[in-house]
């Protein structure tokens, strides 16, 4: 039986209100030579507008040009709002939290120093992360693209109001109870290899941050980072309560 052809799915930066466009030449490279896709082949297109079609390819002279076929809705997308806040860590390491926050249905990343961060300065990562983000977004068939802030300091984050339920990941903490899971806005602050100093964590309970477990053993940044978004994201897919 002949394998089905996969069809790729490539983020674009403007509006889907033209039936025919030509790419940028950045884009016809990569839909080209990276992506390997012949003239006539199908694709799908989406933007941060949340519009997503299938479109046939034309290839002109090494440029690309895409006529939209069919608009494709994505009704799979959850509404939860998920904020992961994490402690800036080894830039590989940072690379693979972006990546598979995005796989897990985070909407927003926030890179933050503390104490014992090991690095104190990554403004000039942003538009890496940023393109790890869309790339990882085109896999997965996402469609909403994470949102990766600015770096900030732990005090300035600590000191700004946030509605959402907070939660501090520690291993002295309590484990989630069911409601907590089921939060529609729900905040996670994951911290660096060495762990809070102890004025930090006092700090964040003092400003109605809970401090909750998820695993008997001391987690690495990035496993627990995967580890919480993968519990929080798809509790109603795993739990007792829907099986």
């Amino acid at each position: 039986m002949k394998q089905q052809k996969k069809v790729h799915r490539i983020f674009i930066e403007f509006d889907l209100n033209d039936n025919c466009f030509e790419c940028p030449s950045e884009i016809s490279h990569r839909i080209i030579n990276v992506l390997r896709i012949k003239d006539s082949d199908e694709l799908i297109v989406f933007n941060n507008k949340r519009e997503q079609y299938l479109c046939r390819i034309s290839i002109i002279n090494k440029n690309v040009v895409i006529r939209l076929k069919e608009k494709i809705l994505n009704q799979n997308e959850s509404s939860k709002i998920v904020r992961l806040y994490v402690s800036v860590i080894n830039m590989k390491l940072m690379d693979l939290i972006v990546q598979k926050s995005v796989e897990l249905g985070t909407t927003d990343l926030y890179p933050i120093y503390t104490q014992r961060s090991q690095y104190k300065n990554v403004e000039k990562k942003i538009d890496h992360w940023k393109k790890i983000a869309i790339h990882a977004s085109e896999q997965c068939g996402r469609l909403r693209l994470m949102h990766i802030h600015s770096p900030r300091t732990y005090s300035s984050l600590i000191s700004k109001q946030i509605s959402s339920s907070r939660f501090l990941l520690h291993q002295d903490g309590e484990k989630f109870n069911t409601s907590e899971l089921e939060s529609d806005d729900i905040s996670i602050f994951v911290g660096p290899e060495g762990g809070f100093d102890s004025s930090e964590i006092e700090s964040f309970k003092i400003n109605g941050w809970k401090m909750r477990t998820i695993n008997v053993n001391i987690l690495r940044t990035e496993t627990a980072c995967i580890s919480a978004l993968s519990l929080i994201n798809n509790y109603d897919i795993f739990s007792r309560h829907s099986l």
